[in-house]
């Protein structure tokens, strides 16, 4: 009996660890996404977005002043990842990021349908953030 208690308290700590490394493994390609996208659209602005086109001055600023604060996502996220589970340090970005994606659809509304490119975004700044915290409280709750 005790030999049997030992194999599943093995595979169970074995299956949190493997879904540790996942969830590290999305915020860390989550962060790498932020950081990258925002430096090139800093460095580029409206040249770096797909169906973008010369804007006015102002426009541009605005635009790459935004971008500043994606890009400094990804560290937000890769300090995350070395937290996992976190301290509660993963709901700031994630919330922001479903904001985000809220803030898009405003957008689509206003003026129209963006990109296709953009149109995957935001699904994925509405559906990641919630899939995980989810995901880190299943880490957070499983017995030790």
């Amino acid at each position: 009996m005790t030999s049997t208690a030992s194999r599943r308290s093995r595979r169970n700590r074995s299956a949190w660890s493997r879904s540790r490394r996942g969830l590290q493994t999305a915020l860390v390609l989550s962060g790498s996404v932020a950081l990258g996208t925002g430096s090139l659209v800093v460095a580029r602005g409206p040249a770096a977005i797909p169906g973008g086109a010369p804007t006015a001055p102002s426009n541009d600023s605005v635009l790459r002043f935004y971008a500043v604060w994606w890009a400094a996502q990804g560290p937000v996220f890769f300090r995350a990842a070395g937290r996992v589970p976190t301290d509660g340090s993963l709901v700031l970005p994630c919330a922001l990021t479903f904001l985000g994606g809220l803030a898009r659809l405003a957008a689509a509304r206003s003026s129209g349908s963006p990109h296709p490119l953009f149109r995957v975004l935001t699904v994925f700044e509405l559906a990641a953030p919630p899939l995980l915290l989810a995901w880190e409280h299943r880490l957070r709750a499983a017995p030790d």
